[in-house]
């Protein structure tokens, strides 16, 4: 795939991704057919929030990765974030278990009024 194209495509997985979600950039690179890194680089191509809304793309463990480029950015980012009601942990990383986008949550996973599965081992 062109240059050209996986921005685009990259462009467009990021705006579909919720206020108040965010996904990895593997994620979006699994979304359009590229690596994280090729995702990370296409973010870069964006120019703005006006374009897709890049603060909600952020490392797989939740890590603000422009922190690495510069803190101001990391800050804004994390304003940007916790304006659309994000949480973050003590450590400063988004809180994927809330805020990931694309995945099951854990909660969601069974249903209501459910007992515990019990494993059989066949002793007697």
């Amino acid at each position: 795939m062109d240059d050209q194209t996986q921005v685009e495509l990259v462009r467009e997985r990021v705006r579909e991704i919720p206020a108040g979600q965010v996904m990895s950039y593997g994620q979006v690179g699994d979304a359009v057919g590229c690596s994280a890194r090729e995702a990370g680089w296409a973010m870069n191509q964006i120019a703005d929030a006006d374009e897709a809304p890049w603060q909600r793309v952020v490392g797989s463990d939740g890590y603000l990765r422009i922190a690495k480029r510069s803190a101001a950015w990391a800050q804004r980012q994390r304003a940007m974030l916790e304006s659309e009601g994000v949480t973050f942990k003590p450590n400063g990383c988004v809180d994927m278990a809330k805020h990931q986008s694309g995945t099951l949550k854990a909660e969601n996973t069974k249903p209501e009024n459910t007992k515990p599965e019990t494993l059989e081992l066949g002793f007697d």
